[in-house]
């Protein structure tokens, strides 16, 4: 019996040790900051920015789904295209990615919708390489096609952190 209590310390002690060595790991959350965007009602939602011939819902979710989700509403009375092959993220400290539709996509009809999710978009989850983000200004360049002219929309972000 005295063998077996003294093996049975050894397990907690293990698991212990295991949690004390590993990072804090972080969710992010982003947020627009153009003039006249809308922000989320609650933790998760999507955060909207408009003008006369394009809305944009956005949601950056670089743990949770590991994406950039957008939904694009062409206002318009006219095919809006938009140019996925060209969009880039450029982060504060000019790391630029380019992510992709996980699907094919094509034009959008006059008061359409397209749903898209940009890929990959994954960020650290801990470290000191996740804390390097916080406070980052990210932009999401998404060129366009409307009424015949091309247009390049850039939404604007604020990168926090918080430990979970």
């Amino acid at each position: 019996m005295g063998v077996r209590a003294s093996r049975n310390w050894a397990v907690p002690v293990m698991i212990l040790l295991t949690t004390a060595a590993c990072a804090t790991p972080y969710s992010y959350s982003f947020h627009l900051t153009n003039d006249g965007a809308e922000h989320a009602s609650k933790a998760g939602g999507r955060e909207a920015l408009e003008d006369a011939d394009v809305r944009a819902e956005l949601l950056v979710d670089p743990t949770g789904q590991r994406a950039i989700l957008i939904d694009v509403t062409n206002k318009t009375d006219q095919l809006l295209q938009v140019q996925w092959t060209s969009v880039t993220m450029t982060r504060s400290d000019g790391l630029t990615t380019t992510p992709r539709p996980d699907v094919d996509v094509g034009w959008i009809a006059p008061g359409g919708k397209q749903v898209v999710r940009l890929i990959p978009f994954i960020l650290p989850p801990s470290g000191s390489a996740a804390r390097a983000v916080e406070g980052q200004r990210v932009e999401l360049e998404v060129p366009m096609v409307v009424r015949r002219e091309p247009k390049r929309y850039r939404y604007a972000f604020s990168v926090h952190l918080q430990g979970l």
